[in-house]
């Protein structure tokens, strides 16, 4: 690949700005540090960003904290280490620091990289801020550089003083940070480990208290006692034990001591009662060892007992018949009787090991008649209620109606109708005569006889072809009437 005269450009700018922050240092300074809840963090880089050399020369001045670089973690937070672990109580006593060794290769193949040497010392963290020495290095151009993972910062305080707890540290994937596409730092970039993991101490404390015992003696005084535990909670890892007694008792007396029942030793097994399929034996005990006397409570538990027992082969199975079908249709030509059949299988159940088969017919006849597109015949359905009268008393208009409909069938391809009559006119009963007929007709009949001694209220009936209605009979029901007075 050509380089162009841009790219040469580039690359020495590149190497100017690396010369320069190696001149000025690699630590950021801070004017202030807080411990808040949770985090420690610092506050007010110094002014235009000044970096130095060591973590020495920035705490030696106004430096509170420092840092390898900036990382905000909040509104002017930034996250820091304090100078105070720099500070001792006694005079600190300068060692001269070891040499440094030779350079190592840069960490990439082409573009810009870093490249380490360390301090040439057998007893010392090498990993420590000042132990390693790094700086830029370039190969090639442009090229990706994968991040890599600095140094881990020191643990946070445990979260418990005992019982396990947990601390955390972080590292910064600049070491160096992913460039031109480089990947991001494989892992994470927190640590979590337990810490104070020894248990802490528990005091013993008392339990409730059991139930008091039975009386020490069957029969005159004796006494009766009650016990606690120290388990609410038992004390453990050099905890102090329950203050007290675990043993409380008082005195009880039983003119009339008495005597529980208790149960005999079982019987033996009876024989299997049943002959084929599954059943049941039984043994028996009698609760007389001893017997429930002065007011002792009975035995406690079953008397009998029951085991499963297998006859060793099945029980017969009888058939039993499923439900009736439908019956089909009518075998017969149009209009004639014939047949109709019903049929059941034996499956409700099917007969099995030797069991009887089903007793009857399987199938199942009734006389029938084709009615499909054959004339149907009209029929009358019952006689519906009868009317209201149409008076309050009977006299000239006090009638009641009752009708009946052709639909029992209903004639139907041809048939014919129904014969007789569709309604019936009647006097009303259980009403009583008016007053008024009476002079009129002074044999006391209340004018139901016409003069000539007819009935003047037999009962009306319509033929139930279109004849006169209800309503027209009785328009000549009354002036039939009327002509008689």
């Amino acid at each position: 690949m050509q380089f162009t005269n841009i790219h040469i450009i580039t690359v020495i700018l590149i190497v100017i700005i690396m010369e320069l922050i190696l001149v000025e240092g690699s630590f950021q300074c801070f004017r202030k540090h807080r411990k808040g809840r949770r985090k420690e963090f610092c506050k007010g880089p110094m002014k235009n960003k000044r970096k130095y050399g060591s973590p020495e020369k920035c705490c030696a001045k106004r430096g509170q904290g420092f840092a390898t670089r900036i990382k905000k973690i909040g509104k002017n937070r930034y996250k820091c280490t304090p100078c105070t672990i720099l500070l001792t109580t006694t005079t600190p006593v300068t060692t001269p620091m070891p040499d440094w060794g030779e350079w190592g290769e840069c960490s990439t193949s082409c573009g810009a990289g870093w490249r380490s040497r360390y301090r040439m010392c057998t007893d010392c963290d090498k990993n420590h801020f000042n132990n390693v020495h790094s700086e830029p290095c370039m190969l090639n151009f442009y090229c990706p550089v994968d991040g890599n993972w600095g140094p881990w910062f020191g643990w946070t305080a445990c979260s418990k003083s005992c019982g396990g707890g947990t601390r955390m540290r972080e590292r910064t994937c600049n070491y160096p940070p992913p460039t031109h596409g480089g990947r991001d730092c494989p892992g994470d970039a927190g640590e979590e480990q337990e810490c104070n993991e020894a248990p802490c101490l528990i005091n013993g404390n008392w339990g409730a208290w059991s139930h008091y015992s039975l009386c020490s003696v069957t029969c005159g005084s004796g006494s009766m006692t009650r016990t606690r535990r120290c388990d609410n909670p038992t004390p453990r890892h050099g905890g102090k034990a329950c203050p007290g007694s675990g043993r409380d008792s008082r005195r009880c007396t039983n003119r009339q001591c008495p005597q529980h029942g208790g149960w005999s030793l079982w019987g033996s097994w009876n024989n299997c009662p049943v002959t084929c399929g599954v059943g049941q034996r039984m043994r028996t005990r009698e609760c007389n060892s001893p017997r429930p006397l002065f007011g002792g409570r009975k035995c406690q538990g079953r008397r009998e007992e029951v085991l499963r027992c297998d006859a060793g082969r099945p029980c017969p199975r009888n058939g039993g018949w499923s439900s009736w079908t439908d019956f089909g249709r009518c075998r017969a030509a149009r209009c004639q009787e014939g047949i109709q059949i019903r049929s059941r299988s034996c499956t409700s159940p099917r007969p099995k090991y030797g069991g009887r088969p089903c007793v009857g017919q399987p199938k199942e006849e009734q006389r029938c008649v084709n009615t499909i597109n054959c004339p149907i015949q009209g029929n009358w359905c019952d006689w519906l209620e009868w009317s209201a009268c149409t008076a309050t008393c009977t006299g000239l208009s006090s009638m009641q109606v009752r009708q009946r409909k052709c639909e029992c069938p209903a004639p139907n391809t041809g048939g014919q109708g129904c014969l007789g009559e569709s309604f019936e006119v009647r006097e009303c009963v259980n009403v009583p005569p008016c007053r008024g007929l009476s002079e009129f007709f002074p044999d006391g009949d209340g004018g139901r006889r016409g003069k000539g001694g007819g009935d003047l209220f037999t009962p009306i009936t319509g033929s139930g072809d279109g004849s006169k209605t209800n309503g027209d009979q009785e328009d000549d029901l009354e002036k039939n009437v009327v002509n008689e007075l």
